[in-house]
């Protein structure tokens, strides 16, 4: 499984779970858009970049990775003729690589992971329902595997909730391990 974080559940992540803590975490499962990545140097905290320099224990490797969606590529002809028309700026712009590049992955276990309504509306169509989640199910499923601990995943939780106000912490996880 790849979860592709949006800027939103990446940050929150970084704030809550120290870069020392990821040494254990399986690598490669948590990708970014390059879009995405490049911005932690604008996090004066160094939180993001910490968590993009993670590294795993046992492996070396990258605990985050990023990707990167280019102009002429099949990720990028679909984010610049399909998702892109007609707009300008940057606005939305990882979202979308995040969608273009997940519709490209011949392997289809690349999630969006996303606070943001729009944009999880957005992936829900052009993904289908497997591929895209609120950042509740993925602290579940890192918390399920040993790597968030129980303190670090109701921060997350409670985090989540009172940035995303209108989606309460589900029951389900609301008693988990209590």
């Amino acid at each position: 499984m790849k979860w592709i974080l949006d800027d939103m559940v990446f940050n929150d992540m970084a704030c809550v779970v120290p870069s020392s803590d990821l040494s254990t975490w399986p690598n490669n499962e948590l990708l970014l858009a390059n879009t995405t990545a490049e911005a932690a140097a604008q996090d004066g905290s160094g939180r993001r970049q910490s968590m993009l320099a993670a590294k795993a224990g046992a492996t070396g490797a990258a605990i985050t990775t990023s990707f990167t969606v280019t102009v002429g590529s099949k990720a990028g002809n679909i984010l610049y003729y399909h998702l892109r028309t007609g707009t300008g700026g940057t606005a939305d712009l990882a979202e979308h690589e995040s969608i273009a590049w997940a519709l490209t992955q011949s392997d289809g276990d690349s999630v969006l992971v996303t606070r943001d309504k729009h944009a999880a509306m957005l992936a829900l169509a052009e993904l289908g329902r497997e591929r895209v989640c609120h950042p509740y199910e993925l602290f579940e499923y890192l918390h399920s595997r040993g790597c968030l601990t129980q303190q670090q995943f109701e921060d997350l939780l409670n985090s989540t909730s009172r940035k995303d106000k209108s989606i309460p912490i589900p029951w389900r996880l609301s008693q988990k391990d209590r």
